[in-house]
């Protein structure tokens, strides 16, 4: 039997409200805009993140510092320090006066003058730690600041670090000046429990005091997500920090496909019509009469209704002639391989265009792999040379910032080797990339070739890939390209490429470039959006 057991919110729970989906979705933005799972939870923590359905945003931990220093400066501006040790000074002064009043009207011998004693008020206070006072009242008020030796010498160091900082205006009395430091260690306090990330010392509540309710419920949001992201499932902690689950890489892939088409209605599962002479499946509920050369898949139970009905035989006996077989309906399917090639080089990290590379090819990747399973899916990252990317490969791509070259020679070939591997007919390479060849190999030799300049060509890499087009071309390998660049040169070295293979080559802004390739795809194979 379940039973719920409700207490007093003390801010350290999770609030009922908290858009978990909102977090993740977050996390899931920055692995497709490139970042590790260790670099998305930093920058969540460290950014922040919106959570529209409380309609909240929750303070990242720069914002925080920054409002902590800018706290601090508003206090350095507004106050000064100059007076901050008055009231203890006047306290002595009246207390030795009202001693010595009190002396002179029974004839004691005089107490001490104030302009006597040391010049320091810690000194002061120790000169008169021995002295016997007649005046009750005198050696009361004496007491209270001895017993506050600590607050005065810490005041003091406070002063002598800080003082000169404090340009505003405003005078502030002992208690106030003691507050006022406070304040500023515990802004520099929480500060430094950030920046060293000893996040589970910093007291909440101070920080509540300084900053108000945003920030304090934003921290505790904060030390959540760690947690939130392993209860769901989508990471995992191990000695590099955090990782992908498989549930979090199948997550990534719906996210990808549901951002791009979340108003797509699902229809049938499976295969796709197609037309080339491969084996099917067979239709439930359809069948016909046998003609001579059909496939030999009998429908056994309309043969021998069809028959009885014919022909009803004596006793029981039942007389098959060829015109009573009915044979079942296969819808004519294929199934096919199809290649993405995703530039890696390190100019598709400039305006957005490598996120809406790889959310189309994570939104593909999760269409075909969900909804056809028996056809072939592959993603080629290609850079200065070019590599399969599987499993949570593709997850965790990122531009290659260490060989940023463009090899669509080598893509190419490796895409031809993952086809031929895969035996299928009917077969495709999609190509999403934004700029020119520079990288090609001659035999096994690799090359780099830069442009000669930022509207040129690299003509040996460029003669390099062109030929290899020809000559997948001529293995039946159909290319569509999509570029990312308006480059005149480039556009025109993508008008080449579908020149030679008769391919769509289309030209696109990169916030585009899902609609056109995950629409097509979902049309081609007769699904409706």
């Amino acid at each position: 039997m379940k039973k719920a057991i409700y207490k007093r919110w003390d801010g350290t729970q999770e609030p009922f409200s908290l858009k978990r989906e909102e977090i993740l979705e977050k996390f899931m933005d920055n692995i497709l805009k490139g970042m590790s799972p260790n670099r998305s939870v930093i920058q969540m923590l460290w950014r922040g993140f919106p959570l529209a359905g409380m309609n909240f945003r929750v303070m990242g931990l720069e914002e925080m510092i920054r409002e902590l220093e800018q706290r601090k400066k508003d206090l350095f501006s507004t106050y000064t320090l100059e007076k901050a040790f008055d009231q203890p000074m006047d306290d002595l002064k009246f207390l030795l006066a009202q001693e010595a009043m009190t002396r002179m009207k029974i004839g004691a011998p005089n107490s001490p003058l104030y302009d006597e004693l040391p010049p320091g008020l810690l000194e002061k206070l120790n000169q008169l730690k021995n002295f016997e006072f007649l005046n009750k009242d005198s050696q009361e008020m004496l007491s209270r600041w001895q017993n506050r030796k600590n607050d005065i010498l810490e005041l003091y160091e406070f002063y002598s670090e800080y003082a000169r900082k404090f340009t505003g205006d405003q005078d502030v009395d002992f208690e106030q000046a003691l507050e006022l430091m406070r304040q500023i260690k515990s802004i520099e306090k929480i500060r430094q429990q950030i920046m060293t990330g000893r996040f589970e010392t910093i007291d909440a509540t101070q920080l509540q005091k300084l900053l108000g309710e945003r920030a304090e419920r934003s921290f505790h949001i904060l030390l959540q997500l760690p947690d939130i992201l392993t209860e769901e499932g989508i990471v995992e902690f191990g000695q590099k920090g955090f990782d992908m689950t498989p549930r979090g890489m199948r997550a990534l892939g719906e996210m990808a496909f549901g951002k791009l088409y979340h108003h797509i209605k699902r229809d049938r599962q499976g295969g796709y019509l197609g037309n080339a002479l491969q084996s099917g499946e067979i239709e439930p509920d359809s069948s016909r009469p046998y003609r001579f050369g059909d496939r030999f898949d009998l429908d056994i139970s309309k043969t021998i209704r069809e028959a009885l009905v014919k022909r009803p035989g004596p006793g029981g006996h039942l007389s098959l002639e060829p015109d009573d077989f009915y044979v079942r309906e296969r819808e004519q399917l294929i199934t096919s391989t199809t290649v993405i090639l995703l530039d890696l080089s390190w100019s598709m990290s400039w305006f957005g265009r490598f996120e809406s590379a790889k959310k189309v090819a994570l939104a593909l990747d999760h269409y075909v792999r969900t909804r056809f399973p028996k056809d072939k899916f592959h993603v080629v990252g290609f850079s200065t040379e070019a590599r399969e990317l599987k499993g949570n490969e593709l997850a965790l791509a990122v531009w290659d910032e260490t060989n940023p070259f463009t090899n669509l020679q080598g893509g190419l070939r490796l895409a031809m080797q993952l086809i031929k591997k895969s035996g299928n007919r009917n077969n495709r390479v999609l190509v999403i990339t934004d700029g020119q060849p520079t990288a090609y190999y001659e035999g096994e030799h690799l090359h780099i070739e830069l442009p000669a300049d930022v509207l040129g060509l690299s003509p040996n890499a460029c003669k390099a890939t062109l030929a290899e087009v020809r000559r997948v071309t001529a293995k039946g390998m159909h290319i569509e390209t999509f570029m990312l660049d308006n480059n005149p040169v480039l556009v025109e070295f993508t008008r080449e490429i579908s020149k030679i293979n008769r391919g769509r080559a289309v030209m696109c802004v990169p916030g585009k470039l899902g609609e056109l390739m995950l629409v097509e795809e979902i049309k081609r194979r007769g699904g409706r959006i």
